[in-house]
């Protein structure tokens, strides 16, 4: 599995996740932590990666070709400390599969995970 996270998405959060095998590359490794969101979109569809993001923005389906991409997932975090995030996301990764990513968004908080599927 290849994440993208953006720029917003806290570096224990990546090394969590690179613990547990998955290939991240982070938005500042790339110097796309200041581009716009649309530059981000485009680099995610052109590279195969699945986005991961806590910017509620990219959950804009008219704005963004989500059908188009590896999986859109955005972690809501203003009610977690960051223990609680880093656990929210590896138990979101560790459960799905990469092919049930493809082409969704994902809204993701502790307790529940929103699907849109178009």
């Amino acid at each position: 599995m290849r994440i993208f996270a953006d720029h917003c998405v806290h570096t224990d959060v990546v090394e969590a996740l690179r613990k547990i095998g998955v290939e991240v590359e982070r938005a500042i490794e790339k110097g796309l932590e200041k581009s716009p969101d649309e530059e981000i979109f485009n680099y995610i569809l052109k590279t195969s990666q699945i986005f991961l993001t806590f910017d509620k923005d990219f959950g804009n389906i008219i704005r963004f070709d989500i059908k188009n991409s590896k999986g859109v997932v955005i972690v809501y975090t203003e009610k977690m400390m960051n223990p609680q995030i880093i656990k929210t996301v590896i138990n979101f990764f560790q459960k799905i599969k990469e092919k049930d990513l493809k082409g969704k968004l994902f809204i993701v908080e502790p307790k529940e995970t929103r699907v849109w599927s178009g």
